[in-house]
């Protein structure tokens, strides 16, 4: 495996303040310190020595120790794609961090967990994870603590669009517009980093290879190629050349589709350099990626041999992420996405519940008494349904806040939730647009028209024109009452 010099050097780099150990655990200290011993040594050597300072930590009571080891353990099985283990440690890292009121890690490890929940396609999850963690930001400590954390976060909520992103060639939509968005948030967020920091130039240049890749995708060439360039002349002077290997993968297809004399000569040289960083490091996503173009690439310039290797490297590293995504999703599903300041207000929920069955229950029952239909009760019944009502809450509550927050990535979550409401709305009227089921979303939600209006900084009347026409849509009576509608849908 490759080696994964900076994220030990960036989270051991204190751990030892203040601590009494063992000579044992005094040399394990001395490992991970050792930039030299990192370079010779495999992530799994590494992932031990982490493993055996973790449990020195626990051993010792020492919860600081215990965090930190915890943490970096999280960030190299995250860097390796492995969600599985990310996620079996996640939630005793969050409690650490917790215990520990250590704000700068528990934000991380709250990006870390909507990471691995992007993998496994649970995006309503996901983005809980990062909302959270951006809240936790402002107890982080400095301003260049709080602007990494930002700017992580920030991308993370930019892959969510990646699920519905078009393929290449695709002009841009409100969907990559919105990924961009956020990469632009997040691209900010690392300008903002103070330019004595050590590892400015590493996440500017991350970010900005990142828009230059969306704006590549979505043919904005020329402005894409800008910001690969910036991203070229920061990372191309770091030891570390992992974060070349996508930077020169979509140099490749800048090449590739610039029409030039020897376009594809060029991009396949790009290509092979991506390949060769890959291969020394051994990410499993990256290896994909540009095996999969290679691959493409030699079969369209008639090289069947290296394009048929390649395209069998492809599907092996695919069918292994394929693989650890599938363990994880059941991992993934039982873990309730919650913040240090929900634990009172989850106390506070098994109070209240049981009054509100109560309430509930009577208002059924009295209904029940007053229609004296046998048929009714069974509906009433069948339909008061009060498994998963925290969850679906806490859905509903985030979507309220995100409609008020107007928020681009409100209706991708709202499908989330919601996830055939779009689908019976179409089967009625086919022709429905994007802002259509943006506002039957916001109605499903009970929003008034001057929330609305407010929400989206148009005029009452806008909306109420809006409402009409899609009455018209919708072949409704101006009898029906819209809200009670759409709520059934």
């Amino acid at each position: 495996m490759g080696k994964i010099i900076f994220f030990f050097l960036l989270c051991f780099n204190t751990l030892s303040h203040g601590q009494v150990y063992t000579k044992k655990s005094d040399n394990l200290y001395d490992t991970v310190y050792s930039a030299d011993t990192f370079s010779k040594k495999s992530e799994q050597d590494l992932l031990q020595t982490c493993n055996d300072i973790y449990t020195e930590s626990i051993n010792k009571h020492d919860g600081k120790g215990a965090l930190q080891s915890i943490t970096t353990i999280i960030r190299v099985y995250s860097e390796l794609d492995d969600q599985v283990n990310v996620l079996k440690r996640i939630e005793e890292a969050i409690s650490l961090a917790q215990n520990e009121k250590d704000y700068y890690r528990l934000s991380l490890l709250y990006y870390y967990m909507g990471r691995a929940f992007l993998h496994v396609g649970l995006y309503t999850k996901a983005r809980k994870a990062f909302d959270i963690g951006l809240e936790t930001v402002p107890k982080a400590g400095s301003k260049d603590k709080a602007h990494i954390l930002k700017l992580q976060h920030y991308g993370g909520i930019a892959m969510i669009f990646e699920n519905a992103t078009p393929p290449v060639g695709t002009p841009r939509t409100p969907l990559t517009d919105s990924m961009t968005y956020y990469a632009k948030k997040a691209y900010q967020e690392a300008r903002l980093i103070s330019p004595k920091h050590p590892e400015k130039s590493r996440w500017l240049g991350i970010r900005a290879r990142i828009i230059g890749s969306v704006l590549i995708c979505t043919l904005y060439f020329e402005e894409g190629g800008q910001y690969l360039n910036e991203a070229e002349s920061l990372l191309s002077t770091l030891k570390d050349k992992r974060f070349m290997i996508s930077l020169y993968r979509f140099k490749g297809l800048l090449a590739y589709n610039s029409g030039l004399p020897n376009s594809n000569q060029k991009a396949l040289a790009l290509y092979e350099e991506s390949y060769r960083l890959a291969k020394i490091y051994d990410i499993p996503a990256e290896t994909y990626f540009i095996t999969d173009a290679l691959a493409s690439l030699y079969s369209e310039m008639k090289m069947s041999v290296p394009a048929r290797l390649r395209a069998d490297d492809s599907k092996k590293v695919k069918y292994e992420i394929d693989q650890n995504e599938r363990q994880a999703i059941p991992i993934a599903e039982k873990i309730n996405v919650m913040s240090s300041k929900n634990y009172n207000s989850d106390k506070l929920f098994y109070i209240i519940v049981p009054f509100t069955i109560i309430f509930a229950g009577g208002f059924i029952y009295y209904n029940i008494k007053r229609r004296g239909k046998k048929e009714v009760i069974r509906e009433d019944i069948n339909n008061f349904k009060i498994t998963n009502i925290k969850s679906h809450t806490e859905d509903i509550s985030q979507l309220l806040q995100m409609a008020k927050e107007n928020d681009r990535t409100f209706y991708i979550i709202f499908k989330q939730v919601f996830p055939e409401f779009q689908n019976k709305l179409l089967s009625i009227n086919g022709e429905l647009t994007a802002a259509d089921l943006e506002l039957c979303a916001y109605l499903k939600l009970n929003l008034q028209t001057k929330e609305i209006a407010m929400y989206k900084n148009n005029t009452v009347s806008s909306i109420d024109n809006k409402k009409s026409r899609l009455r018209k849509k919708l072949n409704l009576s101006s009898e029906t009452n819209l809200y009670v509608w759409i709520d059934r849908i």
